[in-house]
């Protein structure tokens, strides 16, 4: 059961980090280098929320998740309602504070994992302290200098 925080400067400021978080358009997949195009559906999309499926290509399997997304210009949320490794209900949440030039991304996560892929996949976030998730968020949004 992967449950783990961390928070993370970036150089970007919030509008800019929040923006590029809820980018649902078919762009998301360009911003996001993690995630797979052929993998990518807009079910619903409003103001403020969004139900998407998204995932990545693994080597022999495909990773996705449909979430329901909420946000407001400080916060996005996220609820796994259906994946291929994790069991529904699972979420994470990302707040986003101005600091200094930049901003500081405060993630808290909790997925209960429903296959062996889960697991493991799960152990490395768990034991990384969200490795995987921080390295793609240093991609889009920089590091402060």
């Amino acid at each position: 059961m992967p449950r783990f925080s961390f928070q993370l400067d970036v150089r970007d400021p919030p509008a800019k980090v929040i923006g590029a978080m809820v980018d649902f358009s078919e762009r998301r997949p360009e911003i996001w280098p993690n995630l797979t195009a052929r993998l990518f559906r807009v079910h619903a999309l409003g103001p403020g929320s969004a139900d998407v499926t998204e995932g990545t290509a693994l080597p022999g399997v495909d990773v996705w998740e449909r979430v329901t997304y909420e946000w407001t210009d400080s916060v996005v949320r996220g609820v796994l309602v259906d994946g291929r490794i994790f069991e529904p209900g699972g979420t994470f949440e990302f707040r986003v504070e101005p600091r200094g030039d930049g901003s500081r991304i405060v993630e808290h996560y909790d997925r209960r994992s429903k296959t062996l892929l889960g697991r493991g996949l799960g152990a490395v976030f768990q034991m990384t302290g969200g490795a995987p998730i921080k390295r793609s968020f240093r991609q889009v949004y920089g590091t402060p200098s």
